[in-house]
């Protein structure tokens, strides 16, 4: 009897072990803080790359293209920076530029934008200067657009309003 007390005693001693590791386990799972989700996860990145070409209102064969990083701010707001290349006989529109962007509704969004341009077109020896730029853009439908661009600089300004097609 004594050998078959004593294996209930080490089944009791072990039963017990087990029972106390599982109450410690969960009991340290219910304390315990939930880690933050991967940037994997995430559902949207507030880091972009962007690309966009306009063509100029003044010339056929005249276009601008800007290119660079966006990061989103807030919700509806984003500060990028990049650079613009363009074709244009003047020049005076390649550099780089910085700005905000903000999203007033899914259909309307307004951008205003600082770049170097030069200061006078005709006179390469001349320093770059600032130029501002503020541009709104109303998605009339899934490929249409309309757009609206106030552009300032020392020796010119400018405002063009027109209609664009997105492929």
């Amino acid at each position: 009897m004594d050998a078959v007390t004593q294996n209930n005693n080490k089944e009791r001693q072990m039963k017990l072990k087990v029972a106390l590791c599982l109450f410690l386990l969960v009991s340290l799972s219910s304390m315990a803080n939930t880690l933050p989700a991967l940037p994997s996860s995430q559902s949207q990145s507030p880091h972009r790359l962007f690309l966009s070409s306009e063509s100029d209102g003044q010339q056929f064969d005249s276009w601008t293209i800007d290119g660079g990083y966006s990061y989103n701010l807030f919700d509806n707001l984003d500060l990028y920076i990049g650079a613009r290349i363009n074709n244009s006989d003047y020049g005076s529109e390649s550099g780089f530029l910085s700005g905000l962007s903000y999203q007033l509704t899914p259909k309307l969004s307004l951008k205003s934008t600082l770049r170097s341009a030069a200061s006078n077109p005709n006179d390469t020896s001349s320093a770059d200067a600032m130029a501002a730029e503020l541009s709104s853009r109303l998605q009339l439908s899934e490929n249409v657009d309309l757009h609206a661009t106030l552009d300032y600089q020392e020796w010119q300004q400018g405002v063009q309003f027109g209609v664009g097609f997105r492929f």
